[in-house]
């Protein structure tokens, strides 16, 4: 087994410890079938709304947000001081009654970073990996032809319930092996991938599935352009990257240089990376000008979906984001 394959099973099983544990100390918020139908629309009717700016962002933000902020504020207090805890819900990829792990992991302390959170307790995905899956799936429902799909990840829980979900299509995976490696190389049944150097002839792909990859690619028109190059026409990227929703433009961290070397513009910032005791460092704050950015590489049409829903776990911030770029 290659050891990526191994951290995926040992973090799946260290999740589903976690959730029993919080099982057994009864840190479950519990939601009936009987309440559901008094909740506020705000918070349980699913929302799936496209956004093109700032400006369409702020005009509906401003009408949900306060009661959702209310919401995610009596919980992060009720949980302050407990390690974990478990949202009774709805998974979609699973399409089955769950349960959803929350924590304080990546989060500031003062409220839970639900984004990277809501681990489901039958698939093992978080919340932002849960809906774009199923966004996907969507997107795909009902083709005739076989379509064919790639995803910048192999060895993780959600490249497995994506070839599990997406069995009517033709699924290639990959990971980022290093500088060392080239793309297309396979490596112990593990396929290299630059993204900004894709090995795939030109139209290759229906859908190409990126998640939160583009944070951490030091040229972010080369990566759009390259994922535009392999879509075939009519294509799709779907992506998701942390996402400032207030800014407008896009702040740029960090940048390689003429001689290769890596330029710091502001303070170091890492995520976390399977390959690298240091993680993945990150190059961009996206704002709002992402979408300007896929136009730019190609992309005939560039919009965010905002999404929001307690009973799939879709929660934070008041608003959850993925973005969508289509070829002509």
């Amino acid at each position: 087994m290659h050891y990526l394959h191994l951290r995926t099973t040992l973090r799946s099983a260290y999740y589903k410890t976690k959730i029993l544990y919080s099982k057994l100390l009864n840190n479950i918020e519990s939601i009936s079938s009987s309440d559901r139908e008094n909740f506020d629309k705000l918070l349980y009717c699913p929302e799936l709304i496209t956004l093109r700016d700032i400006t369409d962002f702020q005009k509906h933000y401003n009408v949900v947000a306060d009661k959702r902020l209310s919401v995610e504020k009596s919980l992060s207090d009720k949980y302050r001081n407990k390690p974990g805890w478990l949202f009774e819900g709805y998974c979609q990829c699973c399409e089955k009654n769950a349960l959803f792990l929350a924590d304080w992991q990546y989060s500031d302390g003062t409220a839970p970073n639900y984004r990277e959170r809501l681990f489901c307790n039958h698939c093992g995905l978080n919340s932002r990996q849960r809906f774009i899956l199923h966004y996907a799936k969507n997107i795909l429902k009902g083709r005739n032809e076989i379509p064919k799909l790639f995803c910048y990840e192999q060895t993780t829980d959600f490249y497995r319930y994506l070839t599990k979900k997406m069995d009517n299509a033709d699924v290639t995976g990959s990971e980022y092996l290093g500088t060392d490696k080239t793309s297309g190389e396979i490596i112990n049944g593990i396929r290299c991938e630059d993204a900004l150097g894709l090995s795939f002839e030109n139209e290759a792909f229906d859908l190409i599935i990126s998640n939160d990859v583009y944070e951490h690619v030091p040229d972010i028109m080369k990566a759009l352009s390259e994922a535009y190059r392999c879509l075939k026409k009519n294509g799709m990227l779907i992506f998701s990257v942390p996402f400032f929703m207030n800014k407008k433009t896009t702040e740029q961290r960090a940048l390689i240089d003429n001689k290769c070397k890596t330029v710091h513009l502001l303070s170091e910032q890492y995520h976390a990376n399977p390959v690298s005791r240091k993680g993945s460092l990150v190059y961009y704050d996206f704002g709002w000008d992402i979408l300007n950015y896929c136009k730019e590489a190609g992309f005939k049409d560039a919009y965010a979906i905002a999404y929001y829903n307690m009973l799939y776990g879709y929660i934070g911030n008041g608003m959850q984001f993925i973005f969508c770029a289509e070829k002509q």
